[in-house]
């Protein structure tokens, strides 16, 4: 499918010479992780992104025709075993996270483009003898079409959410009456 890249994108891109990098905005509990595929920190999308370097991985990110909800994953490897219950303590499901394609030149990142914007899933754990990799799952708000609604049709649900509605309340009567029609 065609894009439309920014105008700050395009003309990164027509430099004698730039890199290509990947940042990530992953939610946890104790706030937004701002990571990215180099060394040091750079600032990028007005954040200062730490660098993980060849600790960190990023699975392929698929796109079809069809309409379907197409995941990714991060991972993160060199984990000390002593800090793996603070970091799975850590991981917020359901949070926000974005993975960004940036062009990496003169020592900063020139421009970024959101290539994955979804929610955090469940973190998958492969225990090594001396470091632990975590993988955490990424989703899209598609997923969530295939999942089952808890919401009932009824006016104590509707109460639940929002407690001055009172448009399901003859609902249940409903059930009950014999309507003559004509």
């Amino acid at each position: 499918m065609p894009r439309n890249l920014p105008s700050q994108l395009l003309a990164a891109v027509q430099a004698s010479h730039f890199e290509l990098c990947l940042l990530a905005d992953i939610g946890l509990v104790s706030g937004t992780a701002y990571l990215w595929s180099g060394m040091g920190n750079v600032q990028a999308n007005g954040n200062t992104y730490g660098g993980i370097g060849s600790f960190g991985a990023v699975s392929d990110i698929e796109e079809g025709s069809e309409v379907r909800a197409d995941g990714m994953s991060i991972a993160l490897s060199g984990i000390d075993p002593a800090l793996m219950a603070d970091t799975l303590n850590d991981i917020q499901v359901g949070a926000k996270a974005t993975v960004w394609l940036g062009l990496f030149a003169a020592g900063a990142i020139a421009a970024t483009y959101a290539l994955f914007s979804g929610t955090v899933d469940k973190p998958t754990i492969v225990a090594g003898v001396d470091t632990i990799t975590i993988a955490i799952a990424l989703e899209t708000r598609m997923a969530n079409l295939q999942r089952a609604t808890n919401r009932r049709y009824t006016a104590a649900d509707q109460r639940n959410h929002f407690p001055l509605d009172s448009g399901f309340n003859w609902v249940e009567v409903l059930n009950d009456i014999a309507l003559l029609w004509g």
